[in-house]
């Protein structure tokens, strides 16, 4: 796959995953860097599955590593890792991505203004707590034009500068980063989406909801607003993050998505779910059977409340039928008695009416106490029949709904002939029975807990009294449920109760699981759900390294923006950190065990003092002799440009 130079127009990168997954000329892919217009440098990115060098290009390394060619250029730099990662961002095009966004702002007299947006890159990337530390900070960035020059910048800008041209940034200018922090991601993405599947024949995605607090007397923050966050009532707002679990990179960060602080976990999954499968260009058959046997079971009950309302309509127009005969007899037995009377009182009558008046009063009263009985029971029988009509009217609209999403369904598996089997890791918040249909339609194989603390307290009654408990965790064990339906979920879900055994008390809950196939053991199943900590830890990593806890600005798209580079941020060190370890001249340990931990990368090494030396041989990077890394040596393009110092015991030689 290559990767276009700086500043070209960036085409679609490579053939449809399908077309990868079968192709066998794919199975060992490389990423290139082409060479870039004369006077520029020439980036060679270099991955643990591309071919080693050859004898002679190692003899031809060995050869020219002690002599001086041409003019040597040396710079100090306080940021040793920052300047890797600018190397490694002008190799993948990232800077020339970011320089092409659409901002609305004047050019001033430091560059174009998304040299800010960079310069905010870099912040994030070097893990500043403020955005003031660009220019305050005990080791500024800003003012290190080392790290500018790594960058592609002439020299960074003032934190002020950054913080006007975040302030302009509109819809367009997140829109432009977002689809150029992906076109980054792609290649890395789709090979970790082979292999993946390669190896487990199957993906799995996390998906998960934090939170991102504000102070709760703050006014200036828009749209931040007042709801549950890290176990208590918080002001601020709500990120749904997705990851993809794989070999290679052990996680990497897929998406993330906005919310107000007040936003349920539940109103967040369909989209998360939605921009994952855009994103990976993979997803699993749907299960159009599942869906047919449903219509056909709700086909069933609007025939029956058809039937219903067909009975309760010839039961209305009966009792009309019994109010208007008993109408017209009160409307006689009226007229009668209205005769009567008069002939009486025409002929001065004074003794006790006629024995025949007597009865039809009493005709008259029994036929009117009929008519006040009919009536509450006509009113009954309307509002029944009301409440059929808006049962069938519901469940009119529920057939149409169904029958387009059956025709979506239908037509999406019929325009992806390589389904891949995929699994959803999702918490308790996320598992409504209308979210759980609607992923299981979508053919995804699903571990969740229980949406409610009462299905666990359900379960719990109907527990047998000499339950058989299985051990699944240090402190936990558990017992296989089986079948189990979860609030207005048409399928059966597979429940194992779960309880732990705490110190102060035992603790109970319910993991949830479906799939065509059988759950698997009951420590398999436990330990499968418990391993999506791998985005809590994720999202643990970009609040405590890369500052997506604390709000670097506060107008609303560069706190978007913010999010966004953190969470690319989290990917990109790990890529930046494989490639390194294909760079080094020689190393001590400390920095190998540091390339494997991005809080000391970036915490830690991006802190370090280091030389950048370049001449016509190669462009290296020498940290610190004094500092914990010494002895490390980096060649960042081309041949070691200086003679490596030989360090007994300190350096691990390449």
């Amino acid at each position: 796959m290559i990767i276009p130079p700086p500043r070209a127009k960036r085409q679609p990168i490579g053939p449809v995953l399908a077309e990868l997954l079968t192709d066998e000329r794919f199975s060992e892919r490389q990423v290139l860097v082409p060479n870039l217009p004369p006077g520029e440098e020439v980036y060679q990115i270099k991955w643990p599955w591309q071919v080693e060098p050859s004898a002679e290009a190692i003899q031809i390394a060995e050869l020219v590593g002690e002599q001086a060619v041409g003019e040597v250029i040396e710079a100090t730099t306080d940021h040793a890792w920052l300047v890797v990662l600018g190397h490694f961002a002008q190799a993948l095009d990232l800077v020339a991505e970011l320089a092409e966004v659409p901002l609305n702002q004047k050019q001033g007299a430091n560059g174009p203004p998304q040299m800010k947006v960079i310069e905010f890159l870099v912040g994030i990337l070097g893990g500043i707590e403020y955005l003031q530390e660009l220019n305050l900070g005990p080791q500024p960035i800003a003012t290190d034009p080392t790290i500018a020059q790594a960058w592609g910048q002439k020299i960074f800008g003032h934190y002020s500068q950054v913080s006007r041209s975040l302030e302009v940034a509109d819809e367009q200018t997140l829109a432009a980063v977002v689809q150029g922090l992906r076109s980054i991601l792609e290649p890395y993405l789709q090979a970790a989406i082979m292999e993946t599947i390669k190896q487990n024949g199957q993906l799995t995605v996390d998906i998960d909801l934090t939170g991102r607090q504000v102070s709760p007397t703050s006014r200036d923050y828009p749209e931040a607003d007042f709801g549950w966050m890290d176990d208590g009532v918080s002001k601020g707002y709500q990120a749904a993050v997705s990851s993809l679990v794989c070999e290679r990179w052990g996680r990497l960060m897929l998406t993330l998505q906005r919310y107000s602080g007040r936003t349920l976990s539940a109103d967040c999954l369909q989209a998360a779910v939605n921009e994952v499968e855009a994103l990976l260009q993979v997803r699993p058959r749907r299960r159009v059977e599942l869906v047919q046997a449903r219509r056909q079971e709700m086909v069933t009950q609007f025939d029956q409340l058809h039937l219903k309302l067909d009975h309760h309509q010839q039961q209305e127009k009966g009792l009309w039928a019994r109010i208007r005969t008993a109408r017209q007899a009160i409307n006689a037995y009226e007229r009668e008695l209205a005769e009567v009377e008069a002939d009486y009182q025409a002929k001065g009558w004074v003794e006790r009416p006629h024995s025949q008046l007597a009865k039809t009063r009493h005709k008259l009263a029994a036929v009117q106490k009929q008519q006040e009985r009919a009536w509450p029971n006509l009113q009954k029988m309307q509002a029944k029949s009301a409440r059929l009509r808006q049962q069938i009217d519901q469940q009119q609209e529920t057939l149409v709904a169904i029958d387009e999403w059956l025709a979506y369904l239908d037509a999406d598996n019929m325009a992806n002939p390589n389904p891949v089997p995929m699994v959803l890791r999702i918490d308790a918040g996320f598992s409504t029975g209308l979210n759980l249909t609607w992923l299981i339609e979508l053919g995804y194989a699903v571990l969740t807990k229980a949406h409610h603390s009462g299905t666990t307290q359900c379960l719990r009654r109907r527990l047998p009294a000499q339950a058989q408990w299985t051990v699944v965790g240090k402190n936990a064990d558990a017992l296989a449920i089986g079948a189990y339906y979860q609030n207005d979920c048409p399928y059966p879900l597979q429940a194992m109760l779960v309880r732990y055994h705490l110190p102060e008390k035992i603790r109970y809950t319910t993991l949830f699981y479906y799939s065509e196939n059988p759950p698997p053991a009951l420590p398999d199943w436990f330990n499968c759900y418990n391993a999506r900590q791998t985005i809590e830890a994720g999202i643990k990593e970009e609040k405590g390294v890369f500052t997506l806890k604390r709000h670097l600005v506060r107008s609303p798209i560069g706190m978007q923006l913010q999010e966004q580079f953190a969470l690319f941020g989290a990917n990109f060190v790990r890529w930046a950190a494989a490639w390194v370890k294909q760079l080094l001249s020689q190393a001590n340990q400390n920095f190998i065990t540091a390339l494997d931990q991005i809080k000391t990368l970036v915490r830690v090494v991006s802190r370090s003092r280091a030389r950048w030396v370049r001449n016509a041989l190669g462009n290296t990077l020498i940290l610190d002799e004094d500092g914990p890394f010494a002895g490390t040596i980096i060649c960042l393009a081309g041949l070691v440009a200086v003679q490596l110092p030989l360090r007994l015991f300190n350096f691990v030689p390449f």
